[in-house]
């Protein structure tokens, strides 16, 4: 048999306008070469699932639409493909495309785990949360020509038994970063956050035996990679983390990954960031607006007050802070734009994601807007996170769209990032004595 990993294509999927508007707004931007290194990256799920059955399959075939087309022709038995909420519109093209050529379709992933009965309309089989025991199952379910519609994970799968990731499917010199996947659950509940759906809240871990054989893996086929741990908050156990740093200290690669901003009350994990390769660290802050902030997670509402000192703490050990901010939430004014713009730059933080509110299915961001009517769009092309596809409470839709564009533009213009720049020249020097 032969089996398709497909990552469906979701850059530029939206309306004509919105890519035009897209377009506009990234070409005019000064130093986002770090924001390319975060939004270039594999799917981690697709290169496990390629573990998981291999022994099922005489080729495996992996195709990133991102980085290259879709063959033309192509004859596979099975078709699985996992995608996120702004891949779906174009997922559901190809399973239109093929299911004429006569393949077996089927996917998981964010969307389709959130959304299972709209992707039935286009896929023959959809996998509900984890995979990794459920695409066994529907494997021999297949073979014995009886395959289920849909296979829903009711285990918290371990860890240790998940498969090192088929790295060797990639085609490497195409990507920037390479993503390994160390752990799973994340112990916060913003409300506009899909992924608790689909990994829960608790926090599991490979070994680090188990890590640094996946890292080596990776060396063996890109020299000096750039890795991006893709967890959702991947330093949350504090002994597990002293473990792994140490491991990888000195290991001859960079890397990347998200946390949240307890990490500056942990001196002794701050101190080994930068000997194990770290540079970059993704936090979400989401809002420095108190009353937008209580509303969507207390815990990080608790922290506010000490986002300034806790991001100048973490980068004097010379690991930058990307900081994620959502603007245009129900208690934003018009105000907010600007109040990010300084707060990014006052408090150095070595780069910012910006978006709109997104209400992902799946969601108690969805579930409110949908019953307040206040959802746009449901074209999932749209749901990059720059476009806006609700209506905000306090402005109109293209005063948030006026304001998103002038806060990239103020972070990312040459004087803001030459002053991060200097910044950060001081800071390493600091180290350096």
């Amino acid at each position: 048999m032969k089996l398709a990993l497909i990552s469906p294509k979701g850059v530029a999927m939206g309306t004509n306008k919105e890519n035009q508007s897209t377009a506009e707004i990234y070409e005019d931007l000064n130093g986002i070469e770090s924001l390319k290194e975060l939004m270039s990256c594999a799917n981690s799920p697709l290169l496990t699932i390629a573990a998981i059955v291999e022994d099922y399959f005489e080729e495996i075939t992996y195709i990133d639409e991102e980085i290259e087309s879709i063959p033309s022709e192509g004859d596979y038995d099975i078709v699985a493909m996992s995608f996120m909420t702004q891949q779906a519109s174009r997922a559901f093209e190809l399973a239109e495309i093929f299911k004429a050529r006569g393949s077996y379709l089927v996917c998981g992933g964010m969307h389709p785990t959130n959304s299972p009965e709209e992707t039935l309309q286009y896929f023959d089989t959809v996998f509900i949360g984890e995979g990794e025991i459920t695409w066994i199952e529907f494997i021999k379910d297949y073979k014995r020509n009886n395959p289920k519609q849909i296979y829903k994970n009711t285990h918290v799968i371990d860890m240790e038994t998940v498969p090192t990731p088929k790295f060797e499917l990639l085609k490497m010199d195409k990507y920037r970063t390479i993503p390994i996947q160390i752990s799973r659950g994340c112990p916060h509940n913003c409300e506009f956050c899909a992924s608790t759906k689909v990994y829960g809240p608790k926090y599991r871990h490979k070994s680090v035996e188990k890590v640094m054989k996946e890292i080596e893996i990776v060396k063996s086929l890109k020299k000096n990679p750039h890795i991006y741990f893709t967890d959702d908050n991947m330093l949350v156990n504090r002994s597990f983390s002293l473990e792994l740093l140490d491991a990888m200290k000195g290991g001859g690669f960079r890397w990347m990954t998200h946390t949240d901003i307890s990490l500056a009350d942990y001196d002794e994990v701050l101190g080994k960031l930068f000997d194990s390769g770290c540079r970059k660290l993704v936090i979400g802050f989401e809002s420095i607006n108190p009353d937008s902030l209580k509303n969507i997670e207390k815990w990080k509402y608790n922290r506010l007050t000490s986002y300034g000192e806790s991001i100048q703490k973490i980068q004097s050990y010379g690991v930058g802070v990307w900081g994620t901010f959502i603007v245009g939430l129900d208690n934003d004014d018009k105000s907010v734009f600007q109040r990010v713009v300084d707060f990014t730059n006052d408090n150095n933080l070595y780069g910012a994601m910006i978006s709109v509110p997104t209400p992902f299915p799946g969601s108690g961001f969805y579930s409110r807007l949908e019953e307040e009517k206040r959802i746009l769009s449901k074209h999932w092309g749209s749901y990059t996170l720059w476009n806006v596809v609700i209506k905000p409470a306090q402005m109109t839709v293209e005063e948030l769209r006026e304001g998103f564009k002038y806060t990239l533009e103020q972070i990312y213009s040459k004087e803001a990032v030459a002053k991060r720049m200097e910044y950060f020249k001081n800071v390493y020097t600091n180290m350096r004595k």
